[in-house]
């Protein structure tokens, strides 16, 4: 599991969703605006805590539903 924490400031927010500036490379980050705390506003600063654990199982499935449907293709296709 690898923890990441980033700054980023909200530069706008445009059809529902909410556009934030990185600190640390100045890439932008999407997120939608109704997930958003209600007192965040453009223009503030914020610290945004990110978990990211790979998820073998659905990885696993999600190789064998594309694997499937190749074979789908190729069977169709006559190869």
């Amino acid at each position: 599991m690898e923890r990441r924490i980033i700054k980023a400031t909200l530069d706008r927010i445009e059809d529902g969703i909410a556009v934030f500036i990185v600190s640390e490379n100045e890439t932008s980050l999407e997120w939608p605006e109704n997930e958003l705390p209600d007192d965040i506003q453009e223009g503030d600063t914020v610290t945004i805590f990110i978990r990211m654990e790979k998820n073998l199982d659905e990885t696993r499935e999600g190789k064998k539903r594309i694997a499937d449907k190749l074979e789908q293709l190729r069977k169709r296709n006559g190869k």
